[in-house]
């Protein structure tokens, strides 16, 4: 299917990024997600596909956590690799990418336009990828409707000092 194929997902990245519709938000680097089950996870990348003839939210939210097999910078610095794929899949919007560096856990919370592409991702490449490095059962994902209940985290901002710590750390600028 074309609105999955890594193929096409890597064409259609290349044209958001010629194309300046490539938000990444470096703001957030360092900021805690806190999730309704008291879990707590840092950002290390946000990324937003700015769409000029879509006004309305995105319907579908993708909500997934695994435990990788690997180290978290090197799980961090292969995550780099498969943004490159699903950014350009059909109906993809944003994405926060977490870790949890108490437990080892990573979180992604994805928008998608529709619940249809949402589904789809589930079964991409990219999930099989993830499913690959990631310790057995340890994979986790929900779809939701994008709607405010839906939104069931908080973001903490942290101090500055511990936002450069964590940059520093795993090597963001």
């Amino acid at each position: 299917m074309l609105y999955t194929n890594p193929f096409f997902g890597i064409l259609r990245t290349l044209f958001l990024f010629i194309t300046g519709r490539v938000q990444f938000d470096k703001s957030v680097v360092g900021n805690r997600i806190i999730m309704k089950d008291g879990k707590a996870f840092t950002i290390f990348r946000r990324v937003d596909i700015k769409h000029y003839l879509k006004s309305e939210a995105p319907e579908a939210l993708f909500i997934i956590r695994f435990t990788p097999t690997m180290e978290l910078h090197k799980n961090i610095r292969l995550s780099r690799v498969m943004l490159f794929v699903f950014m350009g899949f059909k109906g993809f919007r944003s994405k926060y990418w977490c870790v949890n560096e108490n437990s080892g856990e990573c979180q992604g919370i994805y928008e998608w336009d529709t619940k249809a592409d949402a589904e789809r991702y589930s079964q991409s490449i990219a999930i099989r990828n993830m499913t690959k490095r990631s310790v057995p059962g340890s994979i986790s994902f929900e779809i939701l409707e994008n709607t405010p209940q839906a939104h069931s985290w908080e973001i903490e901002e942290t101090e500055p000092e511990v936002q450069i710590q964590f940059r520093q750390k795993y090597g963001f600028s």
